[in-house]
């Protein structure tokens, strides 16, 4: 079965590097969090911002490359594994002009109630709309 995943597009900015022109460290990690926030919305698992039902518990990023000012990056997105409660994102951060890997990316987020202050399961129209962006033996 075909993976379906989602891009999102990412220049850096001045405001993201240190003195030397290098995207600094925790950067990669506010692209990863754009990169999940665009994907839950673009792939419609959540309508609108407000109605955000998810809280990240695991965030984890392996760095490959050095970013810099100015570069083109996109972050490729697909959703690795769903639990029962939860969900795994995996993100490839790539230059969009040499198709070379600057970093890999998962995050971990869980259906959170925020009323009994819990996780819950995934509903089941939203688990269904996650599924066309795995892998589904």
């Amino acid at each position: 079965m075909r993976i379906i995943i989602h891009h999102t597009k990412i220049r850096t900015r001045y405001c993201e590097s240190d003195a030397l022109g290098h995207i600094n460290n925790i950067s990669y990690l506010v692209y990863l969090e754009q990169a999940r926030v665009d994907f839950m919305m673009d792939c419609k698992i959540i309508n609108k911002i407000e109605d955000w039902p998810f809280v990240l518990v695991s965030i984890r990023c392996d760095y490959k490359k050095q970013i810099y000012i100015n570069n083109k990056i996109i972050i490729i997105s697909k959703i690795d594994e769903i639990g029962r409660s939860s969900f795994k994102l995996c993100h490839e951060l790539r230059n969009i002009g040499s198709d070379e890997l600057l970093a890999n990316g998962e995050a971990v987020m869980v259906y959170f109630d925020l009323n009994k202050q819990k996780s819950a399961p995934i509903p089941r129209e939203m688990r269904s709309k996650m599924e066309k962006y795995t892998q589904i033996n």
